[in-house]
């Protein structure tokens, strides 16, 4: 894959880019993230596909931005296209799983439901078989078959999962 990163001041790390119009300042305002502050700032655009840029993928970001990918790909002695590319296709596998786990979470019976509701909050299969009233073995097969949908070995796992993912449907309030 091939990546433009363009800032909003005209610098380019990749020569030969489509011009496109400058960003808008950010609407949303940074958001914490270890150490640098990112803008969800950005266009992406596909080029229009001719034999020299393959039908390739093109971003613009702002200047801010800009720095600091580039700072971030300096502190990993990468070029910020490596950096984008890495990151891109973080994102996509993150987001992968997010949306499994959401299936997984729809594909649950309503038992099923209560019983990774109790168990993501760290209750035993004991206060979850007293809290449902149905008996532990009952509690113990809900489990498995959650485990399965999820293909996690845990209920810590699973919790460690969708915290990871950024689902966090357990915490609503009891």
């Amino acid at each position: 894959m091939f990546y433009i990163i363009r800032s909003t001041s005209g610098n380019e790390t990749q020569s030969g880019a489509a011009p496109a119009p400058p960003l808008p300042p950010p609407a949303t305002g940074p958001l914490p993230c270890t150490g640098f502050e990112l803008h969800r700032e950005a266009r992406v655009w596909f080029r229009r596909r001719s034999p020299e840029n393959n039908g390739r993928l093109a971003f613009e970001v702002d200047a801010e931005l800009s720095a600091q990918l580039r700072l971030a790909a300096d502190a990993r002695h990468q070029s910020p296209q490596a950096l984008v590319a890495d990151l891109l296709a973080r994102g996509l596998e993150q987001e992968t799983l997010r949306l499994q786990a959401e299936i997984a979470l729809e594909n649950l019976t309503p038992r099923e439901q209560e019983v990774a509701w109790l168990a993501t909050r760290g209750h035993t299969n004991r206060q979850i078989a007293e809290a449902l009233v149905i008996s532990p073995e009952t509690v113990k097969t809900h489990v498995r078959h959650i485990l399965e949908k999820f293909e996690v070995r845990s209920k810590a796992e699973l919790r460690l999962l969708l915290i990871d993912l950024g689902i966090r449907w357990w915490e609503k309030s009891d």
